[in-house]
């Protein structure tokens, strides 16, 4: 039996506001499922649940994981009436889908949720066109109050302005955007308290787990449900590992319930993951921990006696030989250089070179494109997605927004689906391989697409052929000259985000959550708005680039390396004191 730490029992036994503060490694999420099932072995009510939300299905997933791994199978399917899930399909399901038709003054209509805007502006003005605007819908979403451009208020000089126009149609005609249904449904319980007083009541206990990664607008509504008398409602997360502002996202919100008086809070300190040596390190790059103790190592590999690795790499050295210096430090540590639990993780993409701007010229073959990534190398069903929309693309006009259910019924008013399905599995079976280059690639598939036309299988609604879809951007201006060479990568490493062909290859946010033997940080930009030497030795500790490296220094148990451009002051690396890391250099 897994004996527990005072923190963690402390965690079990209470109730009320809680917000819970676990530092990377501390057992979170066993902890949450040790919770959920105390209340599950107690539990009295028969229409009256336990919510457990998180922030992705894979999160979800693993909660139910220790469930029946504690339990020993006892609790197999958790459902009615609990709810494990996403914090988004929570509030789909128990406020915008129940209760949007309320928005709605008159004609009330059940509301949609779509995933990006689609159709245009109407009439646009001149500066919306030298703003971006028109070409850009998917920066506007709806606050609780107010229409936003990429979260921040329309300040331009348009007075009426097409992009408030647009946004009102689309939401008289029933549809929200994912990203702005927490803002409606904030606008519904504040305009109808008994909303939140039903929910409150359906479900008197509700945790958050990574509650950092909240919205101002989802940390209201769990705030509204715990004052209409939701009994105990649970916060569980780490500012220090909120790396998702690009959507939205801050960890202040977590953080002023910490120092709210309202709010219980507790932490968790003791890390069951990485070595103490690890430890040590990697506080000098948290926000929580500053000036105070790094996190106690108790876990299997506490005491594994190797000090992470700070590299100084010289400018004539490639990215293959950093790669190969880590394995061979790994080897001479006894881990396995070629394992899955090695990873090698970068701020961005895992390939060089392979962010182009525009590189697609048209919506048509960037979908195609990722069709014929994910059809090889990830999910054939997302695959039959993305083709079956380049494919209405092609065939029968815009799909910006539409899901699939929208453009069956589109398709299905042109001709019969079984039809349309020969069609697409033609093109499907068309799409050559994800390992062939981008100038390959788009060649071959080019040639049986007009193979395809010829035989009447696929046409095309407006005057286009297909070159005109099939168009990649040509040249990229490298200093005083122009390449091509980006046209000789494969397909594949456009969209590759994660290897694990023998050691994982990933971006930071790629392996959230994880843990693995051997980490290497691979930081290769001295400039620029990235992961930087610089940004490491004097950059704000709660800015979000910040968190993605602590991320990344935090997920190994035994030994950690992080690579930097070769640095000249001594003074330059003053976050890394030798003391706390070994030096090297190739």
């Amino acid at each position: 039996m897994v004996e527990l730490t005072d923190e963690q029992n402390a965690f079990l036994d209470v109730e009320g506001k809680v917000v819970l503060c676990a530092c990377p490694g501390s057992g979170k999420t066993f902890i949450v499922g040790k919770k959920l099932l105390k209340y599950l072995e107690t539990w009295t009510y028969a229409y009256r649940g336990i919510a457990v939300l998180s922030f992705t299905n894979v999160a979800s997933e693993e909660i139910l994981r220790q469930i029946k791994e504690l339990s020993e199978a006892k609790f197999q399917n958790i459902g009615f009436p609990h709810f494990i899930g996403t914090l988004d399909s929570f509030i789909n399901t128990f406020i915008f889908l129940r209760f949007g038709y309320m928005i709605y003054e008159d004609d009330r209509k059940r509301p949609r949720v779509i995933y990006e805007n689609f159709g245009q502006f109407l009439y646009p003005q001149r500066e919306c066109h030298l703003n971006g605007c028109v070409k850009n819908l998917n920066w506007f979403h709806w606050s609780d109050n107010q229409l936003l451009k990429n979260g921040q208020p329309i300040s331009c000089g348009v007075s009426k302005k097409p992009c408030v126009a647009f946004k009102k149609v689309m939401i008289n005609r029933g549809y929200a955007t994912q990203r702005e249904v927490p803002a409606l449904s904030l606008r519904l319980l504040k305009k109808y308290p008994d909303i939140a007083n039903e929910i409150a009541y359906r479900f008197p206990v509700i945790m958050v787990d990574e509650a950092q990664d909240t919205s101002r607008e989802q940390m209201e509504i769990i705030e509204l449900l715990a004052e209409k008398g939701a009994t105990t409602v649970i916060l569980v997360g780490d500012p220090d590992q909120a790396i998702y502002e690009w959507r939205n996202a801050t960890p202040e919100y977590f953080k002023v319930k910490l120092t709210d008086a309202q709010w219980n809070s507790l932490y968790l300190t003791a890390n069951f993951r990485s070595s103490q040596h690890i430890c040590n390190a990697t506080a000098k790059f948290s926000a929580v921990l500053s000036g105070k103790r790094p996190a106690e190592a108790k876990g299997e590999h506490s005491n594994f006696g190797t000090k992470p690795v700070l590299l100084q790499v010289t400018d004539k050295k490639t990215k293959g030989e950093v790669i190969n210096w880590f394995l061979q430090l790994c080897k001479r540590n006894g881990i396995n250089p070629e394992g899955a639990s090695v990873a090698i993780l970068t701020r961005g993409r895992i390939h060089l070179n392979t962010d182009i701007p525009d590189l697609w010229q048209t919506t048509e073959i960037h979908l195609l494109a990722l069709a014929t990534y994910l059809w090889h190398c990830a999910s054939k069903k997302e695959a039959y997605t993305q083709c079956e929309k380049a494919l209405f693309y092609i065939m029968i006009g815009d799909a910006n927004g539409l899901s699939t259910d929208d453009m069956r019924r589109v398709i299905e008013n042109t001709m019969e689906y079984s039809v349309w399905k020969k069609k697409l599995i033609s093109l499907l079976s068309s799409l050559p391989k994800a390992n062939s280059t981008l100038r390959d690639w788009k060649s071959s598939l080019t040639t049986k697409m007009e193979e395809l036309k010829q035989q009447g299988i696929i046409c095309i609604s407006d005057s286009r052929n297909i070159t005109d879809i099939m168009k990649l951007k040509t040249r990229v201006k490298v200093g005083q000259s122009f390449s091509t060479e980006f046209l000789d990568r494969t397909l594949n490493e456009y969209f590759e985000k994660r290897t694990i062909t023998g050691i994982t290859r990933s971006s930071v946010h790629g392996v959230k959550g994880e843990s693995f033997d051997a980490t290497l940080l691979m930081v290769e930009s001295s400039t620029g708005g990235t992961i930087t030497p610089s940004l490491l030795n004097t950059g704000h500790l709660d800015s979000e680039l910040m968190r993605i490296a602590y991320v990344a220094m935090t997920r190994p148990r035994k030994l950690l390396a992080v690579s930097i451009p070769k640095q000249n002051a001594k003074n330059s690396i003053n976050r890394f004191p030798p003391e706390l890391w070994d030096y090297q250099e190739i």
